[in-house]
């Protein structure tokens, strides 16, 4: 048992939540590649609390040592003496892409959600101790140095016009976090959205891609705020995508995806006397039904013996077709 909350404590420490806070400062190099250095802020009082919970013979230090942290010494903040450890992590072009939401030499965005999904996660989680609690902190800020001079963002812009400051407690839930290069980039409210229609239906799964020349703030899927600007829908249901831009404009895609068959009350048998059809598709909607060829609506009554090919498709292409006979 306490091996697993060992496990959580350790992710906690590599992924910023420890302590009093953390502080992570990514430098953008010129050619896109960059170099994260973290540092992390513990109390004394603190790392003895989390060594209690140990095994016998196991620091905090050894903890934060096996995490890739190395001990930086002391530093003052609020008031109070916290030791400070950091790592480093050099991340090439393609990583670094990887991990903002969009990086160009016009503007970057970076989803910052992270943080406070890992935070409740441990916080949540059975085999995390309850005293150990301080470790659950707002108290993270992210500084970015960019490799352009930065025209607009929503962070704190320093005196070089290169670095911009992120305080995380000051975000409100999901946010981007991003900086501009240029007044043109800011500017620019054109979305394009790529992979399905407005009102499509598919009945396959469709991936939804959206660019544009400006900068995307949000891009949601059905309400919920996405870390990239690309959503798969592999479920049936309607989902509604909404993308916003910094430039104040919005675009909003609604699309269908439905791999199931109508349904009807008619089997493959054979019926004696009257018999009433009915049929419904919940999901894309019923585009036609016909009955020998003809076309029918739900609610149709057959009486006249014989033998019938029931044929129902939906909006999304999926089609049923029954053999039954009346007599």
């Amino acid at each position: 048992m306490k091996k697993l909350w060992i496990t959580a404590l350790a992710a906690l420490i590599v992924f910023g939540c420890a302590g009093c806070g953390m502080e992570e400062t990514i430098t953008v190099n010129p050619d896109l590649s960059s170099q994260a250095d973290v540092k992390y802020y513990t109390t004394s009082q603190e790392e003895a609390a989390i060594a209690k919970e140990l095994d016998e013979g196991y620091t905090y230090a050894q903890l934060m040592k096996e995490a890739g942290c190395a001990y930086q010494g002391t530093e003052e903040r609020n008031g109070t003496v916290h030791n400070v450890y950091q790592s480093t992590m050099k991340r090439s072009k393609k990583d670094t892409k990887d991990s903002f939401t969009v990086l160009t030499k016009d503007q970057a965005v970076l989803d910052i959600d992270g943080f406070e999904e890992i935070q409740k996660e441990i916080a949540a989680g059975e085999d995390f101790p309850e005293n150990l609690n301080f470790l659950n902190t707002k108290d993270i800020t992210v500084k970015v140095q960019y490799p352009f001079q930065v025209y607009q963002t929503n962070g704190i812009l320093q005196e070089d016009g290169h670095t911009v400051v992120y305080p995380m407690d000051k975000m409100k839930g999901r946010e981007r976090i991003y900086a501009v290069r240029t007044a043109q980039c800011a500017n620019a409210g054109t979305c394009t959205i790529k992979g399905v229609k407005n009102n499509g239906c598919y009945r396959k799964s469709k991936t939804v891609k959206a660019s544009s020349g400006g900068v995307i703030t949000s891009f949601r899927v059905n309400n919920e705020s996405q870390p990239v600007n690309e959503y798969t829908a592999i479920t049936d249901g309607v989902y509604k995508v909404k993308v916003k831009l910094l430039a104040g404009s919005a675009k909003t895609v609604k699309f269908t995806i439905d791999r199931t068959k109508p349904k009807t009350n008619i089997k493959a048998k054979t019926y004696s006397g009257k018999v009433k059809i009915t049929f419904r598709d919940k999901t894309s909607g019923i585009k036609k039904a016909t009955l020998n060829g003809k076309r029918i609506k739900s609610g149709k009554v057959v009486s006249k013996a014989g033998n019938y090919v029931l044929k129902i498709s939906d909006k999304a292409g999926n089609v049923r077709t029954v053999k039954f006979t009346v007599k």
